[in-house]
């Protein structure tokens, strides 16, 4: 028989056990989260990988400032001596140009070794910008680029739209960015290199204005097909409707006028196109 003495012992003891437990629980569980936490921290320098980044597409202009946009418009690396060469090209929105008054300061790190990478700015002009950076290790994993303009003379500008004003952009290791060729190049080099860039970006601009084109073409076709139907139609028509069909096919022939209009237009927007490609020819020959 259990007197009460040993009754209220062996309460203590069940109680000590159980809270013995959830303390052993807790801690084991607390244990297995610090761990588990600091192997997710830390696993990226133990084992050389990295967290995931996105890669800068090229030809993507972003907003760098209430008036100018700046895009990647190049990118390659050389593994064995350990250049890469990024090149973005600048525009603005409108007239009242600051381009000229704009500087700026790239920096650049290896995000797999967290160091800051030597790095070259080559101001092509105002509109093209070169950056060489050196020594970038073969397996560099992730490149970080900040770009940090400021105004030259902040007081001649209406506002100073470019104060804390930066752009961050990664590149991504990448095989289809290796170019065993790419190396420092002499300041004319970059121009007529800006050049051959320019009468690329032209002849984009042609066969996207070859395509407006066409697609009048299509338009016209159809319209013209449409005042065929009509005229068909208008022989088995009463009076009234056969007003109301001539005013339909006059409408589709005013449309098929104006669009030859702007055919035209387009024409020669081509071939002012193609003029300029030669003159860039003739001024990437004056170029020392």
């Amino acid at each position: 028989m259990v007197n009460k003495t040993n009754f209220v012992e062996l309460v203590k003891k069940f109680f000590y056990k159980i809270t013995s437990s959830a303390t052993t629980l807790y801690l084991t569980t607390l244990g297995i989260f610090i761990i588990s936490f600091g192997f997710i921290f830390i696993s990226p320098s133990i084992i050389g990988s990295s967290y995931s980044y996105e890669n800068t597409p090229i030809d993507e202009y972003q907003t760098l400032s209430n008036n100018v946009q700046i895009a990647l418009v190049k990118k390659e690396f050389n593994p064995e001596n350990g250049i890469m060469r990024l090149d973005y090209s600048l525009k603005e929105s409108s007239t009242n140009s600051s381009l000229s008054n704009i500087q700026y300061d790239i920096s650049n790190q290896d995000i797999k070794n967290r160091e800051s990478q030597k790095s070259e700015v080559i101001r092509v002009n105002d509109n093209y910008l070169v950056v060489i950076v050196k020594d970038l290790p073969k397996d560099f994993g992730v490149l970080s680029s900040t770009i940090n303009p400021s105004y030259i003379h902040p007081e001649i500008q209406s506002s100073n739209d470019l104060e804390n004003r930066s752009l961050k952009i990664y590149i991504n290791e990448d095989e289809k960015i290796v170019n065993k060729n790419l190396e420092n190049k002499s300041i004319s080099e970059y121009q007529s290199e800006y050049i051959t860039f320019q009468q690329e970006s032209l002849r984009e601009e042609i066969v996207l204005k070859n395509k407006e084109i066409e697609a009048i073409h299509i338009k016209n076709k159809e319209l013209k097909e449409l005042i065929s139907d009509l005229e068909t139609d208008i022989n088995f028509q009463t009076d009234e409707e056969k007003l109301e069909t001539k005013s339909a096919i006059n409408a589709q022939l005013t449309s098929i006028n104006q669009h030859e209009k702007e055919m035209k237009e387009i024409e020669d927007e081509i071939e002012n196109i193609r003029e300029k490609i030669v003159l860039l020819d003739e001024k990437k020959k004056t170029i020392k």
